[in-house]
């Protein structure tokens, strides 16, 4: 199998994956809202808290990468 194929098949997954991960995260966060009592109590806080979540994943994903890449070209 190449690497163009391989390639393909995993933007596929990707694509296919993201939508479905997204929401069950969204689910989570409802459940979590309306279920849990310190939640009811401070909507903000774990609202920003289930914010940060998947900003901080996708920052680390995209930075995570790259640098090591960097190391890779200074050596």
């Amino acid at each position: 199998m190449s690497s163009i194929e391989s390639n393909e098949r995993l933007m596929l997954i990707i694509i296919c994956v993201i939508p479905f991960a997204a929401l069950l995260y969204c689910g989570l966060v409802f459940a979590t809202l309306l279920t849990v009592p310190a939640a009811k109590t401070y909507p903000l806080i774990f609202g920003g808290v289930f914010a940060l979540i998947p900003l901080v994943t996708g920052a680390a994903i995209w930075v995570g990468p790259r640098r090591s890449s960097s190391h890779d070209s200074v050596k």
